[in-house]
C-alpha cells in the first residue's frame, strides 16, 4: 500500500464528489434568493431559450395592451368631442326654431344669430382641439391603432371632420347657418338651416355609432385575448424558468445531507493516513 504525502486516487474523487456538492448548494441557494429556477445559461440551456423567447412575446404583449388602453382612452375623448358638437347644434336648433317666431324683432333674432355664431365657432374649435398626445382626433382622419404584438395587424377607425365647413350634406353646410350665410336667422332660409342641422347631427350620431362599435368589438375584444394570452405566457413562463420552492428546499436538505456525508469521509481518511504516518514514524 502507497502511503505519501500525495493524495490517493480515493482522495481526488472524494474532493472531486465534494466540489461538485458544493456547487449543487450554491445553485440551490440561487434558486431560493432569486426565485429563479435558471440563473446561467449552463443551469438549463434548453430551458433559457423557452424562457427567453416567451418573455420576449410577453413584453411585446404587454406593449401591445398598453396600446389597446392608449386606443381606449384617445376614443373617450373624441367620443366626448362629439358629444359636446352635438349639444352645440341642439343650441342652434333651438335658436333656428326660436327665430321662426313672428313677434320676434330684427333685434332679438339678431341676438340669436350671435349665439349661433358663437355655438359655430365652438364647434370648430373643439374639432381643431381634440387630440390625444398631439395627434388630432375629430379633422377627418384615420385613427391607427396597433393592439396585437403583430407588427403586421393593424386596425384603424375614419374619424368625422367637426369643423362648420365640413358638418352638412346637400342642404349645405353649417357655416351657412353663420351670418351673412344663406341659412342665417335674420333673413335666410330657415327650411335649409334646418335640413343642414338634420344632416350634421346624423353625421355626428353615425359617427359616434361608428366609434363606440370599434371600441366594443374591437378594442374591449383584443385587450380580453391580450390579458389571456399573457397570463397564459407568463405561466408558461414561470413554470420553466421559476423555482419550485418545495422541490429546491428538498433538495438543499438532500445535498446539506450528502456534503456532511462526503466532508465526514475525506476527514476520516486524512484522519487515517495522519495516524499511518504517526505509526510509521515510530
Amino acid at each position: 500500500m502507497r502511503i505519501g504525502s500525495n493524495l490517493s486516487g480515493a482522495d481526488l474523487s472524494a474532493l472531486a464528489n465534494l466540489n461538485q456538492v458544493f456547487q449543487q448548494l450554491t445553485a440551490i441557494s440561487a434558486q431560493l434568493s432569486t426565485g429563479r429556477r435558471i440563473n446561467r445559461g449552463s443551469d438549463d440551456p434548453a430551458g433559457l431559450l423557452a424562457v427567453e423567447s416567451l418573455r420576449s412575446e410577453l413584453a411585446s404583449m404587454e406593449q401591445a395592451s398598453r396600446n389597446a388602453a392608449h386606443a381606449q382612452s384617445s376614443l373617450d375623448r373624441a367620443d366626448a368631442g362629439m358629444g359636446q358638437s352635438l349639444e352645440l347644434l341642439r343650441t342652434i336648433r333651438g335658436n333656428v326654431t326660436a327665430a321662426a317666431d313672428g313677434t320676434l324683432t330684427d333685434a332679438q333674432r339678431a341676438a340669436l344669430q350671435a349665439e349661433v355664431d358663437a355655438a359655430l365657432q365652438e364647434i370648430d374649435r373643439i374639432g381643431a382641439n381634440t387630440n390625444f398626445n398631439g395627434q388630432k382626433l375629430l379633422d377627418g382622419g384615420a385613427l391607427q391603432f396597433q393592439i396585437s404584438s403583430d407588427l403586421s395587424e393593424t386596425v384603424s377607425l375614419q374619424m368625422p371632420d367637426v369643423s362648420a365647413v365640413a358638418l352638412g350634406g346637400a342642404a349645405g353646410n353649417l357655416s351657412d347657418l353663420a351670418s351673412g350665410g344663406t341659412a342665417n336667422l335674420v333673413n335666410g332660409d330657415r327650411q335649409q338651416a334646418q335640413a343642414i342641422l338634420d344632416q350634421a347631427e346624423s353625421q355626428l350620431l353615425g359617427a359616434r355609432v361608428e366609434t363606440a362599435a370599434f371600441e366594443k368589438y374591437t378594442l374591449e375584444s383584443a385587450s380580453a385575448n391580450l390579458d389571456s394570452m399573457q397570463v397564459q405566457l407568463a405561466s408558461a413562463a414561470s413554470e420553466i424558468g421559476d423555482t419550485d420552492y418545495a422541490q429546491a428546499t428538498s433538495a438543499m436538505v438532500r445535498t446539506r445531507i450528502l456534503a456532511q456525508s462526503l466532508i465526514g469521509v475525506v476527514k476520516s481518511t486524512l484522519e487515517n493516513r495522519s495516524l499511518a504516518l504517526e505509526l510509521l514514524k515510530t
